[in-house]
C-alpha cells in the first residue's frame, strides 16, 4: 500500500517569498528578477532589466502595475452627497488627471470630482508586489491562474498540491496556504494542477 504524501503547513505567509520575484520587463518583456529586503516596516526593492536596462526603485516610489482614480464630492448643482468616482486602470497614464466627471443621480448633470492615485493590488491579475511587474512563473486552468513568485514558492506550493494528508498546526489569519482560492484545495483538481506544476517548472527551467 502506497505511504500517502504529508503536508505539514508552517504557517509562511506570501509576504516570506516576496524577496525574489521572477517577472517579465514591463518595457521589453525580458526575462528578470525583482530582488527585496524587509526592514520593518517596509520592502526595499530593485529591478534592472538586463535587456533594455529599464530601472525601478521602491525609493522612488515606481509603480507600473493597475492603478485605481478615487474621489468623492457633493454635487456642485444640487448639493447631493455623494457623487464617487473609482476608476481602474491596467497601468498608470502619462497624464495622470485630477478630476473625473461624475453624473448626479439626482439632478442628473455632471461635476468635475477631484481624484487622487493608488495601486491596486490584485492576485488574479499575476503582478508582482512590489512594482506591479507581470510575473514569469503563470500558467492557466480551467478554473483560474496559477502563479508563483519564485522556485521556492513553486515547491512550497507543489508539496501541498501533492500531499494526500494536509496537516495544520495553530492558525495564521495571513498563512499562504489558508488564503489559497478553493479550487486548489479540492483533491478533484489535483490532476489538473499537478499538469499546470509542471508547466510551471518547465518555465522555471527555460
Amino acid at each position: 500500500m502506497n505511504t500517502p504524501l504529508r503536508h505539514r503547513d508552517n504557517n509562511q505567509s506570501l509576504h516570506s517569498y516576496a524577496d525574489e520575484v521572477w517577472v517579465r520587463c514591463v518595457r521589453c518583456d525580458a526575462p528578470g528578477v525583482v530582488r527585496a529586503t524587509w526592514s520593518p516596516y517596509r520592502w526595499d526593492a530593485r529591478f534592472r532589466c538586463g535587456q533594455c536596462l529599464a530601472l525601478l526603485t521602491s525609493a522612488a516610489g515606481d509603480w507600473v502595475g493597475p492603478v485605481a482614480f478615487y474621489g468623492r464630492r457633493p454635487c456642485r448643482h444640487c448639493g447631493h452627497k455623494w457623487l464617487s468616482v473609482r476608476v481602474q486602470r491596467e497601468a498608470a497614464p502619462a497624464q495622470r488627471p485630477g478630476e473625473w466627471p461624475a453624473l448626479c443621480p439626482a439632478c442628473g448633470r455632471t461635476s468635475q470630482v477631484t481624484v487622487e492615485m493608488g495601486r491596486v493590488h490584485v492576485a488574479e491579475s499575476c503582478r508582482d508586489p512590489h512594482f506591479g511587474l507581470p510575473l514569469r512563473l503563470t500558467t492557466p486552468t480551467r478554473h483560474g491562474t496559477l502563479w508563483v513568485y519564485n522556485p521556492r514558492h513553486l515547491a512550497a506550493l507543489s508539496s501541498y498540491i501533492h500531499a494526500s494528508l494536509r496537516e495544520r498546526h495553530g492558525a495564521h489569519h495571513y498563512a499562504m496556504l489558508s488564503r489559497l482560492p478553493r479550487w486548489m484545495k479540492l483533491a478533484r483538481n489535483r490532476a489538473e494542477l499537478t499538469k499546470a506544476l509542471a508547466r510551471l517548472e518547465a518555465l522555471r527551467q527555460g
